[in-house]
């Protein structure tokens, strides 16, 4: 899937942190709202939105505060000064720009990660129609084609309804533990998580591929057959070539790439291209 920008020519622009604003949130701040938003719009673009729902959220760098969206604006609405900034307890720490809260579903299952894995500073969750239809149908994904390598191990988590409950953060912890960076959220969606929202974005790419994959195969109706499935020394073998090419950087190129995309269109990203 490529991206595809519509033409507009007053586009919104995504950094509209002014110089008062940058000195309350400070540089490490700013560029990490600058980011996440840059990733709000990414998921529009790519069609991978659901109306105003689901959740993209970033640690403050140095802090246990996370950026989420208002809810309320639509995921091509989101700028960086307008993103909500809580603490893993669900207060508000700043409101933002916009007069819109959060949503206690994306509070909810999103502080439930970030406080049961530290190695994720990055969380996205979304409900795109080709993984929502995998997570309606499919008990247990397999690797089946190059993009499963960037996506294995997948983790697993039952429908419980609506989330809003507390409670239910024990569990996504529970079946959301390291190496795991996917979570098939059975009935619901798709979550990734990443060191980086680049890292994040990166996966959560590669996991609705995968996806459409299995639509477009017809394998949400039946299962992958066997002499289709990748053997666990290809995997291995994968893993290891793409982790020489990227390392530690995971997806850090292709992100830049689609943030000049947006820029080139006059969007403004923000985003610190080297």
């Amino acid at each position: 899937m490529s991206l595809r920008l519509p033409w507009s020519r007053n586009p919104l622009k995504i950094n509209d942190i002014t110089s008062s604003l940058k000195k309350v949130w400070g540089t490490q701040e700013s560029e990490a709202r600058c980011k996440l938003a840059t990733a709000y719009r990414l998921t529009h673009f790519f069609g991978w939105d659901d109306l105003i729902y689901g959740h993209l959220t970033l640690k403050v760098p140095g802090t246990q505060h996370i950026l989420i969206n208002p809810f309320g604006l639509h995921y091509n609405e989101i700028t960086a000064s307008s993103l909500v900034k809580i603490d893993l307890a669900g207060n508000v720490i700043d409101k933002g720009t916009s007069n819109f809260s959060f949503q206690r579903t994306g509070y909810v299952i999103h502080s439930a990660i970030h406080e049961s894995r530290s190695d994720l500073n990055a969380l996205m969750h979304i409900h795109s129609r080709a993984g929502v239809g995998v997570a309606c149908s499919v008990d247990k994904m397999v690797p089946m084609c190059q993009h499963s390598v960037f996506i294995e191990p997948v983790s697993y988590h039952p429908f419980r309804g609506i989330v809003t409950q507390e409670s239910e953060k024990i569990e996504l912890a529970e079946n959301f533990l390291a190496p795991s960076k996917c979570l098939l959220m059975k009935n619901h969606g798709l979550l990734t998580g990443g060191a980086t929202i680049e890292e994040a974005f990166s996966r959560m790419y590669n996991f609705h591929t995968v996806c459409q994959a299995y639509v477009d195969a017809g394998y949400t109706h039946r299962p992958v057959p066997p002499e289709k499935i990748l053997s666990e020394d290809i995997i291995e073998m994968s893993v290891k070539a793409a982790a020489s090419m990227d390392g530690e950087h995971f997806g850090m190129m292709d992100f830049a790439a689609l943030a000049r995309q947006l820029d080139s269109a006059g969007y403004e990203t923000g985003y610190p291209h080297s």
